[in-house]
């Protein structure tokens, strides 16, 4: 058991939850940032890696096309591929 910086252990219950693993979408956005004219995205890919990209970049199969607040939009074929910001 763990214990904090006082000696107070930390509970089971508190433990399995915070060391559980959750599934993850492939391909997620983490953060937009820039401004209008130059706006930017992060981008967690399949394989973990962290990739910065902007308009007309290349990930996931496909183009980014648009960068909004909010979400990125990717271009894959004749389809688009909408990653949202995780809601908090």
């Amino acid at each position: 058991m763990s214990a904090d910086e006082n000696g107070t252990p930390t509970p089971a219950k508190v433990i399995a939850l915070a060391t559980q693993q959750v599934p993850l979408p492939a391909v997620a956005l983490i953060g937009v940032f820039g401004s209008l004219e130059d706006p930017g995205a992060l981008v967690r890919q399949r394989n973990g890696r962290i990739k910065r990209v902007k308009l007309g970049d290349a990930i996931a199969g496909g183009t980014v096309a648009a960068i909004s607040e909010t979400a990125i939009v990717i271009g894959i074929s004749s389809k688009a591929k909408v990653l949202q910001l995780p809601k908090s």
